[in-house]
């Protein structure tokens, strides 16, 4: 299941928090993945599904998106560690698609997040548990990352957004083991978060 991708996403935001000012409230998709987002969206459109609005359950974030997604939180520990639970504020699967959809709210930062992202994107480079890492560019308040790892012999696809708003670190992810990497992006294009 989604035990151990869980773990390692975990694993890999906890790297190191540190506390930030918030600027942006809104964020989307760097460039280098717009247009594959773009045509994610056109193809799942196609598909009849209808835009959603999820938020998690700390009214942090919310995220505008295209599918049939449903609430599997109150069953997170048949998804996630037990260790995991706490930090998830949203957990949605998608049975079409077979997206799984992830929120973590992990805290105050300790340190600055230019030096956070520095951090991150080091870590994703060096794991040798993980393929195909692709990292966006990161900004005052959020990076992109993309990644694939085993799971149970099947290779599963991620791709996530770190977000620093209010002094936090948010990780928003989409995952499968299906589903393309251009499905994936599409799931991230639209993230909101509060202001406060």
């Amino acid at each position: 299941m989604l035990k151990s991708r869980l773990w390692l996403l975990v694993a890999i935001a906890l790297l190191s928090l540190s506390a930030c000012k918030q600027k942006d409230t809104s964020v989307t998709i760097d460039a280098s993945d717009t247009q594959a987002a773009s045509s994610a969206s056109e193809a799942s459109a196609s598909n009849a599904n209808s835009t959603q609005t999820l938020s998690s359950n700390d009214g942090k974030v919310s995220i505008v998106l295209d599918g049939d997604f449903t609430d599997v939180l109150d069953s997170a520990s048949d998804w996630v560690d037990q260790s995991q639970v706490k930090n998830l504020t949203l957990l949605q699967h998608d049975d079409d698609s077979n997206i799984t959809l992830a929120v973590n709210n992990l805290g105050v930062m300790k340190i600055k997040p230019d030096e956070y992202f520095k951090n991150l994107a080091d870590s994703l480079k060096n794991n040798a548990a993980i393929s195909k890492v692709k990292l966006g560019i990161a900004t005052e308040n959020r990076m992109n990352y993309r990644f694939s790892h085993q799971q149970n012999g099947t290779l599963l696809n991620e791709s996530c957004v770190a977000l620093v708003a209010n002094g936090n670190l948010y990780t928003v992810c989409a995952s499968s083991d299906s589903a393309s990497d251009d499905a994936l992006a599409a799931t991230l294009k639209t993230i909101n978060l509060q202001n406060s």
